[in-house]
């Protein structure tokens, strides 16, 4: 019973744009290079041992990539413009996860990350999900605790009076 949304012309036009702009060029950075650039910055700064300072490095070698590299990216085919685009994906993912590790103020090895500038584990902090989202062009983090949904059966039945009773801890 619910309608299709609004549809935001300007936003579809501003993301073909970003789209196919590689395909309309005939010469500048292939996508391996722009690859292997990005690989190589999230190995020197992300890689094994890390640090705030390393973190804010890594950002600002994906801001001059960005700036740089991805205006010159070029495709000459289909292909081709498939893996820019995975390319150009893969940064903003790189740039999501320096933020959400720089949110996160301590070591991990469950998770892979050993700070030398938070070389400790954060038991409380480690309880939860780290929740990142867009705000208005801005990164946002939110914490939740890992069990959110509280005493299932509880919240089960809450929720579905019809089913009240069914619920067995084991199932």
């Amino acid at each position: 019973s619910v309608g299709a949304g609004a549809v935001c012309r300007k936003q579809i036009d501003a993301e073909k744009e970003r789209v196919l702009a590689p395909a309309k060029r005939s010469s500048g950075i292939e996508w391996k290079e722009l690859h292997f650039g990005l690989n190589r910055v999230m190995q020197y700064y992300v890689g094994g041992y890390q640090t705030e300072h390393l973190y804010d490095l890594a950002l600002e070698e994906l801001k001059r990539i960005e700036e740089n590299a991805v205006t010159e990216l070029y495709a000459l085919d289909p292909h081709k413009l498939m893996r820019c685009i995975e390319d150009l994906n893969m940064i903003e993912h790189a740039k999501i996860k320096i933020q959400a590790m720089k949110e996160r103020r301590f070591s991990s090895p469950a998770l892979g990350v050993q700070r030398l500038d938070y070389p400790n584990a954060d038991p409380e902090d480690q309880g939860n999900y780290l929740l990142v989202y867009q705000e208005d062009g801005e990164t946002k983090f939110e914490r939740i605790p890992i069990r959110f949904w509280g005493n299932m059966k509880e919240e089960y039945e809450k929720h579905n009076p019809d089913y009240a009773g069914v619920y067995k801890p084991e199932n």
